[in-house]
């Protein structure tokens, strides 16, 4: 969710990052900051907030050079916050260091430093790489790596260093030079006349390189005004052939999509990995929740968690619900925030009030967590906007890193808060001594999860033939069962959110309890039946309704060779452990509701009566 800017030529720096900056904006962020170099001394100027306040505070007449970095920060590790905004130094202030993305293993490698005797300023994983680099340039790296040389040195952060990064540095005694190496995120080398630029996004290059060099997995750049050379992880050097920047790039927007709602469904495999990865350290054994301020004592205290939120984050606070009591063991009740209040909710310290909102202003969410705060419980947020009402009235946060989503239907924030409630409830379950066997059964499917929901996304063609089969349709059900009865009700919300087909959700086994005098052949039941303990019971579900010549489309997993037998149609996603499938399972359901109003020409965006942050009561 970082961004990265990085200049070197003839003009001043300075104007050039905050340019930058200022386009990488869109992204979502809570601070930034800038290095530049000059006469073989760095200049660093950060904190936390917008742009627009911090950049008139610099001071212009220190920041003359013409080389330099600059990054908008979404906190991951440590809250927002001067020390923990970027760039982040090494201890003699020679070399700044920007990144965008999560280092898996830095815990350990924490530890390995801090035995050495490096002094850590920040929370930050991004300092590590500072610290690693500066020893390896000055020759305290491994065997083999030469004194101040950078690609020797850039060559130990891919040996030391697990996850998906993207880094450029500077240092002082490289004059005019940004050294970049790219893991996963994605990095480019804007090409200009007399300058260079380095940017995670495209967008930053606008105004200053008409042609781009695209990093590969990695790859290492050293950068200068006139001159760029790239190298593989080997240090070997690679020749790059460029491309020219399009002039629909150079506009912040849809990414080449035809609506932001399925550009954020496609971000989603990247969301959630950046959820994940920096939070789950599986050697360890161990789920990080930095600004989760209970103890075991307090986790151990907890009688009772009440999940309080309104639409797509009501849905996930129930899938919430389910994984909370059944891993952490902790009684749980996900309760739609407007009606908090009126079931008076006996409260105390003992129990844990926890606020899930996209966008922090809810006002029925905020309204739950007042009272919550007034009978003295405790109180946790699960956000996508950390800077926030409801981010601002509780000292414990989990922020789901989802970044802005600007289609009023929430589609990778529903994925986000999902993720950020098991992640909470793993944490739980490790304070109250019962998580390490929950932990090592999930943690293989949870380092797979971003990849099995970039299958899903990627089976959108198939959705689209089922889409088809809907035109005409007005009436629909959803069914689901355990965890997945909240995919099937948020599968309907998004379905007569964006197409406003009437569509219900329901837990499946309250379908023989009056909603099955509905079906007939005009009905449609989309039913999730994917592996898991209630699987068969599912199935009897969907039987019932053929019976009743309801038409069925059915989510089943691949090799699932019974599903065709009981559905007319059958939309496929890849297994994964029943936990974790309500987070691949939605996929295919918000694109069935995106085609669906795609072909009946729908405001997909931004649909009817309907608004983003909700503020009233």
């Amino acid at each position: 969710m970082c961004g990265i800017i990085g200049y070197t030529g003839a003009a001043r720096a300075l104007p050039i990052l905050i340019e930058g900056i200022e386009l990488l904006s869109y992204r979502g962020y809570d601070s930034a900051g800038v290095a530049l170099e000059e006469s073989g001394r760095l200049r660093v100027e950060k904190d936390k907030g917008r742009i627009g306040e911090l950049a008139p505070r610099w001071e212009a007449a220190k920041l003359q050079g013409t080389t330099g970095i600059g990054h908008t920060r979404w906190a991951t590790h440590g809250p927002p916050n001067r020390q923990n905004a970027h760039p982040q130094t090494d201890a003699s202030g020679e070399l700044a260091v920007v990144h965008n993305g999560i280092l898996e293993n830095d815990l350990a490698l924490r530890e390995e430093l801090e035995r050495a005797g490096v002094r850590f300023t920040s929370d930050t994983d991004t300092e590590i790489v500072a610290h690693l680099f500066a020893r390896a340039f000055e020759g305290d790296g491994p065997a083999g790596h030469n004194t101040a040389d950078p690609v020797a040195a850039a060559r130990l952060i891919f040996e030391r260093c697990r996850g998906h990064f993207a880094l450029v540095l500077l240092h002082a005694r490289l004059p005019g030079t940004l050294i970049a190496l790219r893991r996963g995120s994605p990095l480019l080398v804007g090409l200009g006349v007399g300058e260079n630029l380095i940017a995670s996004d495209v967008k930053a290059l606008a105004g200053h390189a008409d042609r781009v060099i695209e990093l590969a997995e990695d790859e290492i750049a050293v950068v200068r005004r006139d001159e760029v050379h790239v190298y593989d992880a080997q240090g070997r050097e690679v020749t790059k052939s460029s491309r020219p920047v399009g002039q629909r790039e150079q506009v912040v927007g849809k990414g080449g999509f035809p609506h932001f709602m399925l550009k954020e469904i496609h971000e989603q495999p990247e969301r959630l990995y950046e959820l994940l990865a920096g939070r789950v350290d599986a050697a360890r054994g161990v789920v990080r929740l930095d600004e989760v301020h209970l103890t075991r004592a307090d986790w151990r205290a907890v009688t009772r968690i009440d999940l309080v939120a309104s639409g797509t984050a009501h849905y996930a606070s129930l899938y919430g619900a389910y994984v909370l009591e059944a891993l952490a063991g902790i009684p749980c009740r996900a309760i739609a925030a407007a009606e908090y209040e009126a079931r008076s909710p006996v409260l105390g310290p003992d129990v844990l009030v926890v606020a899930v909102s996209q966008s922090g202003e809810t006002a029925d969410t905020k309204g739950a967590l007042e009272l919550a705060r007034q009978r003295k419980a405790r109180t946790l947020a699960v956000l996508n906007v950390r800077d926030s009402a409801i981010g601002r009235m509780t000292d414990n946060l989990v922020d789901i890193h989802a970044g802005p989503e600007i289609s009023v239907a929430s589609t990778k924030v529903y994925t986000g808060m999902a993720g950020a409630l098991l992640l909470l409830a793993l944490r739980a379950a490790q304070e109250r001594g019962c998580g390490a066997e929950h932990l090592s059964a999930l943690a293989p499917w949870l380092s797979r999860l971003p990849d099995l929901v970039r299958e899903a996304v990627g089976r959108a063609e198939a959705v689209r033939v089922i889409a088809r089969r809907l035109d005409g349709t007005r009436n629909m059900l959803f069914l689901g069962r355990g965890p997945d009865a909240a995919t099937a009700f948020e599968g309907a919300l998004k379905m007569k959110e964006l197409s406003y087909v009437h569509a219900e959700g329901y837990a499946a086994g309250e379908m023989k309890h009056g909603p099955i005098a509905l079906v007939d052949h005009d009905l449609v039941t989309v039913a999730v039946a994917t592996p898991g303990p209630w699987r068969e019971r599912m199935l009897a579900n969907v039987r019932e309704v053929r019976a009743r010549e309801g038409p069925v489309i059915l989510l089943a997993a691949d090799g699932d060779v019974e599903a065709a037998k009981v559905a007319d149609l059958v939309l496929r996603v890849p297994e994964t452990n029943h936990w974790l499938a309500p987070l691949v399972n939605i996929v295919p359901l918000q694109l069935l509701a995106y085609e669906t109003a795609r072909r009946r020409g729908c405001d997909i965006d931004q649909p009817r009566n309907l608004a983003k942050t909700v503020t009233v009561q």
